[in-house]
């Protein structure tokens, strides 16, 4: 099982619903900004190597214009190291921020944790994106737990596409990719993912009509490492759910075994 940032092997995700934040392995911000584009305006970036960027000089960071983060997309967000932001409305209520919430909004990039809950009304943010090896270890925050669950749908038929034929986002094909999985049917396993759980394209099945992508539940992590070889040992047991596409209904659908 490859441990690298941007494998389409495996996805780790578990879901902190108490401070609206996803810790997740597997799902690359070319992934994330694929599926949410249209509920994305302006990123304040808060740690990033990114070179084409403007300069706010209330704040003293930089940030992307809506119509220019397709740029920063194609760029290896990976090889930044620390790549976090937080996006935001327009430049007006960014020149507003009091000395308190831009130090709050450091601390965040620092930390990668939040001394309160990072969500600005001067902003009007939807998410914060945090990661130190972007697709390794993201902490991500959702002010609307329906932004998660749709990007969840949208991204794990497109990397199950990718897993198969060995290649990656950018020249998928829409002919060979599956629907979105609706909303309802991820949501329908998010008790599993409050305890954390492995969604593994490796053991994917595709025959007699169907695509079932196995679920298994593996608990807290904060180190891939430790997951990695844990999940070793949980694989050789039952899943708890699968995550099934129909191909005569052109359905998906999930199934739980607990």
């Amino acid at each position: 099982m490859k441990a690298q940032a941007g494998s389409h092997e495996w996805l780790y995700i578990h879901i902190n619903s108490t401070q609206d934040y996803v810790m997740s392995y597997g799902i690359e911000f070319k992934e994330f900004y694929f599926a949410l584009s249209e509920r994305v305006d302006h990123l304040l970036l808060l740690k990033h190597q990114y070179e084409d960027s403007s300069f706010n000089m209330h704040t003293y960071l930089e940030y992307v214009e809506r119509d220019e983060i397709k740029n920063l997309v194609k760029d290896d967000v990976s090889s930044y190291g620390d790549f976090c932001w937080i996006d935001f409305e327009d430049e007006a209520g960014l020149n507003e921020m009091t000395g308190q919430e831009i130090a709050e909004i450091l601390y965040l990039s620092h930390m990668k944790h939040h001394l309160r809950m990072p969500f600005y009304r001067k902003l009007n943010n939807r998410f914060v994106y945090l990661s130190t090896e972007d697709g390794r270890m993201n902490r991500t925050y959702y002010r609307e737990w329906e932004d998660f669950f749709h990007m969840m749908g949208v991204s794990l038929p497109l990397k199950w596409s990718a897993h198969r034929s060995g290649k990656g986002l950018i020249i998928w094909k829409k002919e060979k990719a599956l629907p979105p999985i609706p909303k309802k049917v991820i949501m329908s396993i998010s008790q599993l993912m409050k305890e954390g759980v492995i969604i593994s394209l490796q053991h994917a099945s595709n025959a007699k009509g169907k695509v079932e992508i196995p679920v298994w539940v593996v608990g807290d992590y904060g180190n891939m490492d430790d997951l990695q070889e844990d999940f070793k040992a949980k694989v050789k047991k039952e899943p708890a759910a699968w995550f099934i596409f129909d191909r005569k209904l052109k359905e998906w659908n999930a199934t739980l075994l607990r």
